[in-house]
């Protein structure tokens, strides 16, 4: 039988048998799993609503909260772009892209995943930083920029890559504003290209991985474009803050076997394509983006470093924005805490605390449908 569904309806219809192919997961997938599996439903508590009017009773099962999960994330969204945006500078703004070469790839599993991900920032934080530093660059010696993790592609293949929105501004050494040559121009492409590999290369070899020499003459994809003002390529990284691959609105179809999702083919100027996939298979590719635990996916540098907010407001002022001292963070409005009755629309009252069936972190693996392993590798790429 055949409807159009939604990514958790997917999730929790296969989990099961995907689960039966007993195949390898991490300990975050297996955190993350159960968070799906269990997000908003009573094993996380929740509260119990009574309408005094007409005495319908409502109940409001607490989100897990795992970016993992598909039905968790839009209010921190919101509140990442909204908080970000306070931070803009009147400055052109620019968005680099660093991709690795599908070689590398296979770093970002198994035991040292965290490591290699750590390192991909540092190799991308000390090539952009080096360049936005020289004299044919930015001329700054104080600059910023935030850097974003992003894991997937429209089909849902892994293909780790970091966008970085970059203010053409900065400070030189003896403080002085400094701007970029023009707004469609922040540095130039090929040395910052060449520049990432060899960071890269040398953070490898400073830990010893071996990596196939061939892979140094690949193409190390950097793009660079320009952002405007800032706010639209902030609202674009927000969906990728505390969200994961794939929304409800690409599902086309969903049947007792397979999947059917909606996707931009980019080498085709975003033409609107249908792939399909078993469930199985799409329940494998949506865990291979779920990410170490611990790693940090969003990195500030520079004065967009939540800790320099003194030479952020001194750009902000030279730059001729108004800079309030001390002003309140509007809040995002969020769902209501007290619902609305469904039958008569009048304002519910919570009535009774509802207990969680699990406190502990890491619940038992029994509570998924299919037992789950409890310690092998992490899922091949």
């Amino acid at each position: 039988m055949a409807c159009r569904g939604t990514v958790i309806e997917v999730l929790r219809r296969f989990l099961p048998p995907f689960l039966k192919t007993k195949p390898p997961l991490s300990p975050p997938q297996h955190r993350a799993l159960w968070a799906i599996t269990h997000c908003r439903t009573a094993a996380l508590g929740g509260h119990l609503f009574d309408c005094p009017s007409c005495g319908r009773q409502h109940f409001a099962f607490h989100s897990c909260n795992h970016k993992a999960c598909p039905l968790c994330g839009s209010a921190a969204n919101a509140k990442w772009v909204q908080r970000e945006q306070r931070k803009l500078v009147n400055a052109p703004y620019f968005l680099v892209t660093f991709t690795l070469p599908a070689q590398l790839r296979g770093c970002f599993f198994g035991p040292h995943a965290k490591e290699a991900y750590d390192l991909f920032f540092a190799a991308v934080s000390g090539a952009l930083s080096e360049k936005l530093a020289t004299a044919k660059g930015l001329r700054a010696a104080i600059h910023g920029f935030t850097a974003v993790l992003h894991t997937w592609n429209q089909q849902l293949g892994f293909h780790p890559h970091i966008h970085c929105l970059v203010p053409g501004v900065g400070l030189n050494a003896r403080g002085q504003l400094v701007r970029g040559k023009s707004a469609q121009f922040l540095v130039h492409l090929k040395p910052l290209r060449g520049a990432f590999r060899q960071h890269f290369y040398r953070l490898l070899k400073q830990h010893d991985w071996p990596v196939d020499r061939a892979v140094w003459d690949k193409d190390w994809g950097v793009h660079l474009q320009a952002a405007g003002a800032g706010r639209s390529a902030l609202k674009y990284l927000g969906t990728y803050v505390a969200r994961t691959a794939i929304n409800d609105a690409r599902i086309v179809n969903l049947t007792d076997q397979a999947v059917t999702f909606r996707w931009k083919n980019r080498a085709q100027g975003n033409r609107r394509e249908l792939s399909t996939l078993t469930g199985v298979e799409f329940v494998a590719r949506y865990l291979r983006h779920v990410l170490p635990r611990g790693l940090r996916a969003i990195r500030y540098y520079g004065f967009c470093h939540p800790a320099a907010k003194a030479h952020r407001l001194r750009l902000q002022f030279h730059t001729g924005l108004a800079v309030e001292f001390g002003a309140a963070v509007p809040v995002v409005p969020g769902e209501s805490p007290t619902p609305v009755c469904a039958g008569c629309g009048k304002p519910m009252h919570r009535v009774r605390r509802l207990i969680a069936a699990y406190r502990e972190r890491g619940p038992p693996a029994a509570t998924v449908a299919t037992p789950l392993p409890r310690t092998t590798p992490a899922l091949a790429a």
